[in-house]
């Protein structure tokens, strides 16, 4: 069973989803499975990329090591506020506020290392896993803003917004890139992904 986001006010009216119901343990464990494999998608795809190409603008002007270092960072930031709603204390990131901070880590992440961003991203990963297989559903009705979309969405939308289309997202546009081979070299580099 699947339900409906609320209409989106924001910067994205046209979106609505279809998201799946989190009432039992096998609903669950079906979301960690397709967290898991968009993770593994995405990784093979960085893989692909040579080594000496990691820090080279490829996705919209961002380069690999910072595509996964925007993945990384906004798990972490999105992971606190979805805890922070199931404790009941609902905060928010404005969506100007995620463009200035996606602008600023795009030049931190252009350079960082990438061993570092697949532990943390590995960190994260578990972080997320863990929270799903505790988290009582009768909390998932609880709200947590949407910074990308404009909207409140409930826990249970959020995990899946957040963790799983989030991620396929950028995967899409990784294989995009990837499968014309080609490189956006003109591109701006804090554009918002």
């Amino acid at each position: 069973m699947t339900a409906e986001t609320p209409t989106p006010s924001g910067p994205h009216p046209q979106v609505i989803r279809q998201y799946r119901r989190l009432n039992t343990d096998a609903d669950r464990q079906a979301l960690i499975a397709d967290i898991r494999q968009v993770r593994r998608d995405v990784r093979r795809v960085f893989e692909l990329v040579p080594k000496d190409r990691w820090y080279e603008p490829r996705y919209h002007g961002w380069s690999p090591a910072a595509m996964l270092g925007h993945l990384e960072l906004m798990d972490g930031v999105l992971m606190r506020m979805v805890g922070s709603a199931a404790s009941g204390f609902r905060w928010s990131v404005s969506t100007g506020m995620l463009h200035q901070m996606n602008g600023i880590m795009a030049g931190i992440f252009r350079r960082r290392l990438v061993e570092t961003t697949l532990a943390g991203l590995d960190r994260g990963e578990q972080q997320v896993i863990d929270f799903i297989q505790k988290m009582s559903p009768e909390r998932y009705d609880r709200l947590v803003y949407d910074p990308a979309l404009g909207v409140f969405l409930t826990i249970e939308q959020a995990l899946q917004e957040f963790f799983l289309e989030h991620w396929r997202e950028h995967l899409a546009t990784m294989r995009a890139v990837d499968d014309r081979g080609g490189y956006e070299p003109n591109a701006r580099r804090d554009e918002v992904i």
